[in-house]
């Protein structure tokens, strides 16, 4: 595909698109980043919230035991079970959150081990209030149970500490991301827009140079078609003289010079004759980029049925005409009548040494239009010379073999661009060729 833009806007859409990739790129990982750092967080918080709710069990059991071995109220047994029972649910969900952390898990185990000596002390000193009331309330304020709770605070306060350590890391870690990412992101979002800044004033100065060299383009055109006519229009007169002057000689002289001097004056006639069909064709191909187009609805075969009768009326040969479906359409009525005489007048020429011409026309839907068609089956031409079909004075056979001007395709390709339309032919040597075209221009 080609690329009908400067190279510099290319370069800089290139980079300002991989500079929006990159802003992508980071602003994703950013938001993985920080969905993780906000996932460790709220971690934190919940390890947090389960070592307070055990350390404010811990300091519950001791004191509903306490009121127990005072009181001696048995009903405060099952206060003491639940608690004991929420500790180690507390416990078990520090465990889990905890998994294997280094630091923590080293203190999870420490604390497991207290609070384990804890809950066998509390079960002797239960026992020990069966039999004697002093001996538990001395077991209750003895230095290895005092010491037992200072060791349980202790191992739930570096607990604590550690996860207050860890989160304040992680907050920090996280501020330090956002800024990295506010940095990054700012001064990649300014780079982006310097460049698309400068891209913009590329493309722009790109445009204004072309709307300049269009416009030169156009007073070339206009200076180029004015001169074309104007030469072809001032060349007629000559002509005409020539002719008019050389006929008058054949048909006053024309003994006396013999028949080589009668030959050469032929040929003069002949060549004067067909300088003047190629003025014709020049006027009409400069006078057609001054015409406006004038749309109207035409009835395509009723058109090309007319101009068959009359391309063959003077000059009648047995020529196989199959005239398929051919849609109406909307067109300029008499550019697109040139359009159909040139295309059918060439098939009829490049079929006259042919033993039995066939020639096809037709149309079928296409592209979101209607493509139409002229086929025969004459002596065709190479594909890699089609290059020159369409082009002024370029001919793929020589007037020897058949006449012409080279113009006439030129006009047909140059009234199908005016209709924003397109055409193309397909052949092979001594096959035969077609042509196809179509207009942009809504079908009737």
């Amino acid at each position: 595909m080609k690329l009908y833009i400067d190279k510099k806007a290319l370069y800089g859409f290139v980079v300002a698109l991989f500079i929006l990739i990159l802003l992508g790129y980071f602003s994703y990982r950013n938001n993985n980043q920080f969905m993780k750092s906000r996932e460790l967080i709220f971690h934190a918080t919940r390890v947090l919230n389960h070592i307070e709710q055990t350390q404010t069990n811990s300091v519950r059991v001791e004191e509903i035991l306490a009121k127990y071995i005072l009181t001696g109220d048995s009903s405060l047994l099952e206060s003491y079970n639940k608690e004991v029972k929420k500790a180690t649910t507390h416990y078990k969900s520090l465990v889990q959150l905890i998994g294997e952390k280094g630091s923590l898990q080293v203190k999870i185990d420490s604390f497991k081990v207290v609070g384990k000596r804890k809950f066998e002390l509390h079960k002797k000193i239960m026992n020990a209030y069966k039999s004697s009331r002093q001996q538990a309330e001395l077991m209750l304020n003895s230095h290895e149970n005092r010491a037992s709770s200072d060791k349980i605070a202790l191992v739930l306060a570096n607990m604590r500490e550690e996860e207050n350590r860890l989160l304040t890391e992680r907050l920090k870690n996280g501020q330090i991301e956002i800024k990295y990412f506010q940095a990054t992101f700012s001064v990649m979002m300014v780079f982006a827009f310097l460049i698309l800044v400068a891209v913009f004033l590329v493309i722009n100065r790109s445009f204004k140079l072309r709307l300049l060299a269009e416009e030169k383009a156009s007073i070339v055109n206009q200076d180029l078609e004015s001169f074309t006519y104007s030469v072809s229009h001032d060349l007629r007169a000559p002509l005409r003289s020539i002719r008019g002057f050389t006929e008058v000689l054949r048909e006053e002289y024309g003994p006396t010079l013999g028949q080589e001097g009668n030959r050469l004056l032929s040929i003069v006639i002949r060549n004067a004759g067909r300088m003047g069909l190629l003025i014709d064709d020049l006027l009409d191909f400069s006078r057609l980029g001054r015409k406006t187009l004038t749309f109207s609805k035409i009835q395509v075969r009723e058109l090309v049925t007319e101009i068959i009768q009359e391309l063959t009326v003077h000059t009648p040969r047995e020529v196989k005409w199959e005239v398929k479906h051919l849609d109406t359409i909307r067109a300029d009525a008499n550019m697109i009548r040139q359009v159909w005489i040139n295309l059918i007048s060439n098939a009829l020429k490049y079929t006259l040494k042919v033993d039995k011409p066939v020639i096809e026309i037709g149309s079928f839907p296409k592209y979101g239009t209607t493509v139409y068609y002229v086929k025969d089956n004459g002596v065709g031409f190479d594909m890699k010379y089609s290059d020159k079909l369409f082009k002024v004075f370029q001919r793929l056979h020589n007037n020897q073999e058949f006449e012409g001007t080279g113009v006439g395709l030129a006009l047909v390709q140059r009234i199908i661009s005016k209709h924003n339309g397109k055409i193309w032919a397909e052949a092979r040597v001594n096959e035969g060729a077609s042509f196809f075209f179509y207009l942009n221009n809504p079908t009737v």
